[in-house]
């Protein structure tokens, strides 16, 4: 017999849920998860890509369709309109569905969206074309934490995590660079184009790869009926603390990282008078050393703070240090060298994505039923949105206003410390969900 604790273990989901399905699981081989984690790293790099493509394009874009600052701010945030709108319904619908349908659907979707925006011929079209990207991509974190939840155990989940989200600068990068080559030689209607193939290919291979525990054990009689969160498990999430130190963070990173997402290449461009070949570069060099920064950060961390069975908690003493770092970023006003810029970027997105992934990755363990964290997800995400709908906005008027990001800049640091002090003291104790429920 094997023990529930070495059944959770073995896949990182809890033993009840696990017991039908383990002989299916055994039989998995090892490097399927690997496979697995591989496909949703390269799920979040397409989807940041095709954010990234619209960042690099807006100096051409704005040429061409007469768009000021201000104009480009609002234009920069129509994806998040109906990201923001759909991210709890999609969830619901992921809990329902499961990952694999709900992969291969919202990223085919996404994807023929940035083809016809590559199509359109004015500025109207092209907003309708970022809504419908948003449709798109409004499931895609509650298909990743869906999956980390089934095929992480739960002493790698912060390490995986934070390496899956890695995948959002890969993608970042990958938009910028290759986007600004594109747009260099082909125009910025080529860059929408080709960014929506490589998004309908990555579709086909996760219908065609992709299987989790209870699809296998469906297969042999064993398909557990799969329920939405009613909404008294809804009203629990909202009386607990911790929930409430999970979401916070959350606000503050998505503030940061939107704004980052769609201004970074015109900050370059705007601060140190670059090219928009050089700014996709400068850009990309961001992007990179962040990702390969909170990799090793966050694994350094997790080596060092030593997870705890009794203490579920334990990874908020990490999410605490790597916000902080992120906070650096509030030093950018006060430097004239570009490189030094580089390096206060990417070390404060570094701390920033190592924070995120331990914060997510505290989600997963402390949420008592691991069937609703892609509902859960979907609620945490939409008040995070709400942030990161501002943040292009509300940057936009900064930067018209005052002619510079500095103040745009300082608030990022502000939130960011706000961040970390919020889950280092708020957290105290595991999301409960399932005691309003009566038993069966």
């Amino acid at each position: 017999m094997i023990s529930e604790k070495r059944q959770e273990d073995l896949i990182g989901i809890p033993s009840v849920s696990v017991a039908p399905f383990l002989k299916d699981t055994r039989e998995a081989s090892a490097s399927y998860r690997y496979i697995v984690f591989l496909l949703v790293f390269l799920m979040y790099t397409i989807s940041y890509a095709d954010r990234a493509a619209l960042s690099i394009a807006m100096p051409a874009l704005g040429g061409e369709f007469h768009l000021g600052v201000v104009e480009l701010g609002w234009l920069s945030s129509s994806f998040l309109w109906s990201y923001f709108l759909l991210n709890l319904p999609s969830s619901i619908v992921l809990d329902v569905v499961g990952p694999r349908l709900m992969g291969t659907l919202s990223v085919a979707f996404w994807s023929f969206a940035m083809m016809i925006g590559g199509a359109v011929q004015g500025v109207g079209q092209f907003v309708v074309t970022r809504v419908f990207l948003g449709v798109g991509e409004s499931p895609t974190f509650g298909i990743g934490n869906s999956v980390l939840r089934i095929w992480a155990r739960p002493r790698e989940r912060g390490s995986v995590s934070t390496m899956l989200l890695t995948g959002q600068q890969a993608g970042l990068a990958v938009g910028t660079l290759a986007g600004a080559f594109m747009i260099a030689r082909y125009g910025w209607r080529a860059e929408f184009v080709v960014l929506g193939l490589v998004g309908i290919l990555w579709a086909a291979c996760w219908w065609l790869v992709y299987r989790s525990p209870k699809q296998d054990g469906a297969a042999h009689g064993h398909r557990p009926a799969r329920r939405r969160m009613s909404l008294a498990q809804v009203r629990c999430l909202f009386r607990n603390t911790s929930f409430y130190a999970i979401v916070i963070p959350q606000c503050m990173a998505n503030y940061f990282n939107f704004l980052v997402i769609s201004w970074l290449p015109v900050y370059f461009i705007h601060r140190f008078h670059e090219s928009t070949l050089n700014s996709g570069a400068s850009s990309a060099i961001c992007y990179v050393s962040a990702a390969l920064g909170a990799v090793v950060l966050g694994h350094v961390l997790e080596r060092m703070i030593a997870p705890r069975e009794d203490r579920p908690t334990w990874r908020r003493f990490i999410v605490f240090p790597c916000m902080t770092l992120g906070a650096t970023v509030g030093l950018l006003p006060f430097t004239n060298s570009e490189t030094t810029a580089l390096v206060i970027m990417s070390v404060g997105l570094a701390g920033m994505i190592a924070g995120s992934g331990a914060n997510t990755a505290l989600l997963t363990d402390l949420l008592d039923d691991g069937t609703k964290i892609g509902t859960t997800t979907g609620i945490t995400l939409t008040f995070s949105n709400i942030f990161g709908l501002c943040a292009p906005i509300v940057t936009g008027y900064i930067v018209s206003g005052t002619g510079n990001f500095d103040i745009a800049w300082f608030m990022c640091a502000g939130g960011l410390m706000i961040a970390g002090l919020t889950s280092l003291f708020l957290i105290r104790s595991p999301i409960i969900t399932r005691w309003t429920e009566s038993p069966t």
